[in-house]
């Protein structure tokens, strides 16, 4: 318990500093790290890790998408310089298995190859979601509401859904996969992430500018339902997880598991409100009578 508290005091301390600073390359930085250490730990799980070429051209190819996905040049450039970065990995991955034939299966570098684009395409929607144009040139405030805001809703309906499903729950939601997941506690975390949105938008709508305010109508019933793509993702890790018989993907941080085991919600969360807000502005601009 003692290791448990630590780690995840030390592990607030560190986001936090990183959402004060609020700077592009450290956001680039933090999540090419994360992303090595997520494909890292589930090349380990799949058991995959034996192949050393392997391993380590789908982990840095992992730490490096965030840097080609953030690099600031030209659109048509930088979508050519993408395409053919991701079709180099591709055809690499493609020689590997040639010349590793008799060792290396097809689903071994398939599952590889995955989790080396998916992990970190997804994590990187994090940085998408806080330089969306709607609050980009907004300032300190409204960049990192959202980042709070994506984070409240990936891990605030994990928290709320423990807490109730330990209490309250009774009917299971997916025992053969999480025998520990109930119905009640699903319920208690969407409610518990539209609780926390609310405060969190009351919160910083009395800091931001009178033109600029957070939209409740927007961003309560989105966090909802954002919760609920969080237990799909938590979901899927325990999939994966019962079928490689491992307990953790890691011992990042210790108590806790690794990177994928704290931000296996974030992987599905982050995707979907990069998606929802690319379309809808969770600010609302108030006119300003002359």
């Amino acid at each position: 318990m003692v290791k448990r508290i630590v780690s995840a005091l030390v592990g607030i301390v560190i986001g936090v500093s990183i959402l004060i600073f609020d700077n592009k390359i450290l956001y680039t930085v933090a999540l090419s790290f994360f992303s090595a250490v997520g494909v890292w730990e589930i090349i380990h799980a799949v058991k995959c890790a034996d192949h050393k070429f392997l391993t380590w051209l789908c982990v840095l190819f992992s730490a490096a998408i965030p840097a080609l996905l953030n690099f600031r040049v030209e659109f048509p450039l930088k979508r050519n310089i993408v395409v053919f970065c991701f079709l180099m990995f591709v055809f690499a991955l493609l020689l590997i298995m040639l010349f590793n034939h008799k060792t290396i299966r097809l689903d071994q570098i398939t599952m590889c190859g995955s989790a080396a684009t998916v992990i970190p395409a997804a994590l990187n929607c994090i940085a998408f979601v806080r330089y969306l144009p709607w609050y980009a040139d907004g300032g300190y405030l409204p960049g990192v509401f959202m980042l709070v805001y994506l984070l409240f809703c990936a891990w605030l309906g994990d928290s709320g859904a423990y807490f109730v499903g330990t209490f309250f729950g009774k009917h299971k939601l997916c025992p053969e996969i999480s025998p520990k997941k109930t119905v009640e506690g699903l319920i208690g975390g969407i409610i518990t992430v539209g609780i926390g949105v609310a405060v969190q938008c009351l919160v910083y709508n009395l800091l931001l500018p009178s033109e600029m305010k957070m939209n409740y109508f927007v961003l309560i019933p989105v966090g909802m339902l954002a919760c609920v793509a969080g237990v799909l993702g938590d979901l899927t890790a325990s999939v994966i997880k019962r079928q490689y018989n491992v307990k953790d993907f890691g011992n990042l941080m210790p108590g806790h598991g690794g990177v994928l085991d704290r931000f296996d919600s974030v992987i599905f969360v982050a995707p979907f409100l990069y998606t929802v807000f690319s379309f809808i502005s969770p600010i609302v601009e108030q006119i300003k009578c002359a």
